[in-house]
Formats: structure tokens, C-alpha cells, sequence
């Protein structure tokens, strides 16, 4: 709590090359959020995961011009979700909304989060409504899909657009895993949620950095990290063609033994061959998929560098 015994509310922001809408969308911040602030303290916390444009040099001069921004700068670019930890790593206050800055997430819904917040509530989601995206069909399929898959997560489609309380981010502080999905993540270090609904709208500027194969290695992610059903469907899918290669088998046999046709050719024994060949590599890539995150767990490298922390009246500190 702070000395004016206002709670402090800080926005933490994972940024990557978003110079265009840096400004925009601090403007729409400024006016969501100028109500609220006779009751909390809020600050800015942009974390730059190693932007190659201007990025960095904009959130710089806010940082010089403005009091209330910090800027945790990365030493190189390490991906959305370790920028997002950096930023839960950085967090100073008594809570925190957490959201990506490529105005696709509307701060319209703000000042509802908070009041649920007031309410009581320790994490409060934005379930997505609306979708502006081309492949929305492949956002709920996944979901469906995944909420069979992981019954212990909540039936809510939100992404990083959340209200975290210190608790709660001090929970997740401790998950070191290195294979992250985040809704996952804050379910698991969560009580209830509470959410809010909320459209997606378009990216303020340029197209999705999120393509088919971000999308397929989140899916992965997210099932692998969540839910044993994967692995324990392999086994069962084993153990079904074994069942069916016994049977097939004992077809054979008996057709040998009772009866005076021929046995089936090359092309039945192909075809079986074939199939068998199939399920054998799918099984081996599932584990694979397995294989290869228990040894990135196991190399246990951080997640992040962190370059510099920029903020007012200081100089840039080496971290």
C-alpha cells in the first residue's frame, strides 16, 4: 500500500516493435483510467521484449517525461510469454492489469475489473467476445477442444487481458516452467475468477506476428502442459491396434486352417502395414513433443535477461 494509503494499480505491457501505437494507446489509457485515480495510485510497466524499431527510444522519452512509467528493457527478444513474466517479475503495487499493447485489448473494460476487484474478487479474466481475426474458427475449435482435454480450467476463453491481484502474482512468480500457457497458469495460481466480456478488435497496426504455427505451438502447449489425456490417448490408441492386428491375425488363421481360399494378398497386408506404420509415428511424435519439453525443463535456463529498467530521475540500471 502506499503512503497516501491508496492501493497501487500498475499496467504492465509487453511490447515488440509497436512504435505505431505506443502513443494511441497510452492516450486511451490516460482517459480510461484518469476516474479511477482519486481512489488508486497507477503506474506504466512496458516490458520492450528486444524491438528492432523505435520502440524502445518512445518508451525512453515517456519514461524521462513522465512519472509514472517504468520501462524494463530486455536484453534481446525472448518471446510474448517470457516479456509477460518479466513484467509479473517487476511488479511493484497491490495489483496489476495485464495487457498487450496492440489495441486489440479494449481498456474500455478497466473500470469494470477494478470494481470487481473492490468487490472481492482476486483475478478478474476478459472473456473474449467478438473476434475481428480470419481464423476465429480455429480460436474456438482450440478452446472447445482444450477444455475437454484440461477439465480443471475454467470454461472462459481469455488470453493475457487480466486483473491480477499481489497474491496471486507472487503465486505465479514461483512457476519457473519454461513451457508456459499462460490462461493456464493464472487458473492454477488462481481462487474463483471473475470475468468480464469484452470484443477483440483489430490490430492497431500491421499484421498478426501470431501465425498458423504460433497458433499450433500454443495449442500443443497448452494441452501438453495442462492435461494427461494426450499421453494417455497414445496408449489407448496402442492398445486399440494391437487389438485390431490380433484380430486381424486370428482372421488369417482361421481362414488358413478352415477353409481352403486363399489368404488375402499384398494389398490387405499393405494396407494394415500402412496403418500400423501411422499409428507408431503418431505415437512417437507425441512423445517426442513430451521428450522435448521435460528437456527444456531440465536445462533450467532463465527466461529472461533483462538489459536496463528505465524510469524518472534514475539513471539506466544493468540488470
Amino acid at each position: 500500500m502506499s503512503k497516501t494509503n491508496r492501493p497501487q494499480l500498475e499496467v504492465i505491457l509487453p511490447v515488440y516493435n509497436e512504435q505505431e501505437v505506443l502513443s494511441p494507446l497510452v492516450n486511451e489509457l490516460d482517459q480510461v483510467l484518469e476516474p479511477l485515480r482519486k481512489s488508486l495510485n497507477i503506474n506504466f510497466l512496458f516490458v520492450n521484449d528486444g524491438s528492432t524499431d523505435d520502440t524502445l527510444g518512445i518508451l525512453m522519452k515517456m519514461a524521462d517525461r513522465r512519472g509514472d512509467v517504468r520501462v524494463v528493457n530486455l536484453l534481446h527478444n525472448f518471446g510474448h510469454s517470457a516479456a509477460v513474466q518479466a513484467g509479473l517479475d517487476h511488479f511493484e503495487g497491490d495489483l496489476c492489469i495485464l495487457m498487450d499493447a496492440d489495441l486489440q485489448d479494449s481498456p474500455t473494460v478497466i473500470p469494470e475489473m477494478v470494481e470487481k476487484w473492490k468487490r472481492g474478487a482476486r483475478t478478474v479474466v476478459v472473456e473474449r467476445g467478438a473476434r475481428s481475426e480470419s481464423n476465429r474458427w480455429a480460436f474456438r475449435l482450440f478452446y472447445k477442444m482444450y477444455h475437454r482435454l484440461a477439465r480443471q480450467m475454467p470454461p472462459i476463453d481469455f488470453g493475457t487481458f487480466s486483473l491480477l491481484d499481489a497474491t496471486t502474482v507472487q503465486r505465479l512468480k514461483k512457476m519457473g516452467e519454461q513451457s508456459r500457457y499462460f490462461p493456464g497458469l493464472v487458473a492454477y495460481a488462481s481462487g474463483p475468477i471473475s470475468s468480464v466480456t469484452a470484443a477483440r478488435r483489430p490490430r492497431g497496426a500491421g499484421d498478426s506476428r501470431v501465425g498458423v504455427s504460433g497458433l499450433v505451438h500454443l495449442a500443443i502447449t497448452a494441452c501438453l502442459s495442462f492435461s494427461h489425456v494426450p499421453i494417455r490417448m497414445v496408449s489407448a490408441l496402442g492398445l486399440l491396434s494391437s487389438f485390431i492386428a490380433l484380430t486381424f491375425g486370428l482372421g488369417i488363421i482361421g481362414i488358413k486352417v478352415f477353409t481352403s481360399r486363399a489368404i488375402p494378398g499384398w494389398a490387405s497386408i499393405m494396407t494394415v502395414t500402412a496403418m500400423g506404420s501411422g499409428v507408431q509415428l503418431l505415437c512417437l511424435g507425441l512423445m517426442g513433443e513430451y521428450l522435448s519439453r521435460i528437456f527444456q525443463e531440465v536445462k533450467s535456463r532463465p527466461l529472461y535477461f533483462v538489459g536496463e529498467v528505465i524510469e524518472k530521475g534514475s539513471k539506466r540500471k544493468a540488470a
